[in-house]
C-alpha cells in the first residue's frame, strides 16, 4: 500500500507489519473485527454474506469449531477459517467442517440465531426459500500467506470437483505519521479475471438430488401426519418437486402454495397475498402465531403439524381459495417459478 503525497507529487510506502508483531490474535481480535463489520470486510473481497455466528461446533463427534459460519443470498453455507501467518492444513480443516455441516437441516441453522437474526435473514437478506438453505457449501480462507499446496489444492478442487473455494490474503499496514492502521485485503484465489470468465461460461454440472425417491425423502420425517399427507398427494399425482420435498398447488394457473416436508412438520410458503389471508390461516391452524408475512410482506409462511392442519390446508388450497383475488408476490409467473426452483 502506498500513501499519496499530493504536495510532492510522490508516493510514500506505508509500513507492513505481521498480525503477530502487532499483537492481533486470530480468535480474540481478527475474528471479532470481521464479525463486528461483516459488510465492510466481505465487501472488500466482493462477497455479501450473513454471519450466523462464530466458534460454531460442526459436529458432536469433534471438539473443533468453525471460526465463522455464514450464508450467502442463495442459501449456500459459507465456512470461513482465519489464520495468522501461513498454515498448510488451512484448507483441509475447512473441507472437513464443510463435510460435517453438509448433513445439517435448515432448522439447524435457524436454531443458532435469535428471533431478530432469523427475521433479518428470511425477510431482508435471503433470496432463496428457507428450505434451500445448505443445498451447497462454500469455503472462504483468510490468511496472511498461503502455502503452495493450499493454493494448488484449491485450484484442483474448484476445477475438477466444482467446490467453491476462495483464498483471501490480508496484510496489516500502518501509517507511521498518524499511527493509523489499515487492513489490506485481496483475493489470492481465484484470480478475479478467471472467476469472471468462469461465471460467464455458465453454471457447472447440476448436482444430483439428495433423495432417489419419495420413500427416501420422507424416511427421516418423524411426524406421521406429514408423511401420510405428502405420500397421498404424490400418489394422486399432485405437482411436486422431490429435490425440495414439496408439493405445489396452482390457483388460476399460477403456483401459489408450496408445502414442504420437514422432520417434525410441514413448511408452507404462500406466494402472493389475498385479502384477510393472515386471519384466514390463523383461525384454521393449530399454530396461529407461526403465520408470518415474508419477502417484504408479499408472501406468507406457516407450518402444518396435525391431521386437522392438513385437512384445513387441503380444503383451502383445492376449494376455498380457488376463487379469491390474489396480489402477486415476488414471483408471479411460471417462468420465474422454474428459475427459483432450480
Amino acid at each position: 500500500m502506498l500513501k499519496i503525497e499530493r504536495n510532492k507529487k510522490t508516493f510514500a510506502k506505508i509500513g507492513v507489519v505481521s498480525l503477530a508483531d502487532a499483537a492481533i490474535r486470530e480468535r480474540y481480535d481478527l475474528q471479532e473485527y470481521v464479525c463486528n463489520s461483516p459488510d465492510a470486510f466481505f465487501g472488500e473481497i466482493g462477497l455479501k454474506l450473513f454471519v450466523i455466528g462464530k466458534e460454531i461446533k460442526p459436529s458432536d463427534a469433534v471438539q473443533d469449531r468453525i471460526d465463522i459460519l455464514a450464508l450467502d443470498e442463495d442459501g449456500r453455507v459459507v465456512i470461513i477459517e482465519l489464520k495468522r501467518g501461513n498454515n498448510k492444513l488451512h484448507l483441509l480443516q475447512a473441507i472437513s467442517y464443510a463435510g460435517m455441516v453438509a448433513h445439517w437441516e435448515p432448522d439447524d441453522f435457524l436454531r443458532l440465531m435469535d428471533e431478530k437474526q432469523r427475521e433479518e435473514l428470511t425477510e431482508k437478506f435471503l433470496q432463496a426459500e428457507v428450505e434451500e438453505i445448505n443445498r451447497e457449501q462454500r469455503i472462504v480462507l483468510i490468511a496472511e500467506e498461503y502455502d503452495y499446496s493450499v493454493l494448488v489444492s484449491a485450484e484442483w478442487l474448484t476445477e475438477k470437483c466444482n467446490v467453491d473455494i476462495m483464498c483471501c490474503r490480508i496484510a496489516l499496514a500502518e501509517d507511521t505519521a498518524t499511527k493509523t492502521e489499515y487492513l489490506v485485503c485481496n483475493v489470492a484465489f481465484p484470480a478475479p479475471e478467471l472467476a469472471g470468465q468462469a461465471k460467464s461460461r455458465g453454471p457447472g454440472p447440476v448436482k444430483p438430488g439428495k433423495w432417489a425417491d419419495w420413500d427416501a425423502a420422507l424416511a427421516d420425517v418423524s411426524n406421521s401426519a406429514v408423511v401420510a399427507y405428502i405420500k397421498q398427494q404424490v400418489e394422486e399425482q399432485r405437482e411436486s418437486y422431490l429435490r425440495k420435498r414439496n408439493i405445489m398447488f396452482r390457483i388460476s394457473g399460477k403456483r401459489r402454495l408450496f408445502c414442504s416436508a420437514r422432520k417434525k412438520n410441514a413448511y408452507v410458503w404462500q406466494r402472493g397475498r389475498f385479502d384477510g389471508d393472515m386471519k384466514f390461516w390463523q383461525e384454521g391452524l393449530s399454530q396461529p402465531d407461526d403465520v408470518q408475512p415474508v419477502k417484504e410482506e408479499t408472501c406468507l409462511r406457516f407450518f402444518l403439524s396435525s391431521q386437522k392442519d392438513f385437512e384445513f390446508f387441503h380444503k383451502a388450497a383445492t376449494v376455498r381459495l380457488q376463487s379469491v383475488e390474489w396480489t402477486d408476490g415476488v414471483a408471479g409467473d411460471d417462468e420465474v417459478d422454474e428459475k427459483e426452483e432450480g
